[in-house]
């Protein structure tokens, strides 16, 4: 049986690939606080409300709702589904570009509520820290291919034949980059 990947995996794999497996290991082993520094902490505190349900007193918004792809095998969390206007929102703490992995894991949602029955109409990105709204557009013949090549990717990936050079930019702001044995000695703090 084929198990099923979350929402977040899909951004977290773009980011860095080896990131799902420190992320996992240490999840399963130590305190969250333990590895959250002030960006995860921050991305939490956007998602608050949302996850305690007092974003909306609203019947006809959906948040913090599981939902899952059967045809995909995705589960996850959306934040805000706007039912009457079929409108999805993603919100983080801050949005700097429109990346991929927030895109995809939009796309992963959209795919699940659309099982359920729902109609997305509108997708949206929203950045907390500057309250900016980002429209995302539906995904074409060609997204939905690279969408569905991250997921097998995801699927087939294995830390241990994983040769590829560490980014700098992105393994100095990473989380796992004390224990990563591909970031350099040398950057270690």
């Amino acid at each position: 049986m084929e198990t099923y990947l979350t929402f977040t995996q899909i951004n977290d794999f773009i980011f860095c690939p080896r990131s799902i497996f420190y992320h996992d290991f240490l999840r399963s082993n130590y305190a969250p606080s333990n590895f959250k520094e002030s960006p995860q902490i921050q991305g939490l505190s956007a998602h608050a409300a949302i996850d305690n349900g007092s974003y909306s007193s609203r019947k006809d918004v959906l948040q913090g709702t599981t939902v899952f792809s059967s045809k995909y095998n995705l589960l996850g969390k959306i934040d805000l589904f706007f039912l009457n206007e079929g409108r999805l929102v993603e919100r983080k703490y801050s949005i700097t570009a429109v990346y991929d992995g927030f895109r995809y894991q939009l796309y992963a949602q959209m795919f699940a509520l659309n099982e359920l029955g729902h109609q997305v109409n509108k997708m949206e990105l929203y950045s907390s820290k500057d309250n900016k709204k980002y429209v995302v557009p539906f995904p074409t013949q060609e997204d939905i291919a690279k969408f569905e090549a991250v997921l097998n990717a995801i699927r087939s990936y294995d830390l241990e034949s994983d040769r590829s050079e560490p980014n700098l930019l992105k393994c100095r702001n990473c989380n796992y980059r004390e224990i990563c044995s591909f970031f350099p000695e040398e950057e270690r703090l």
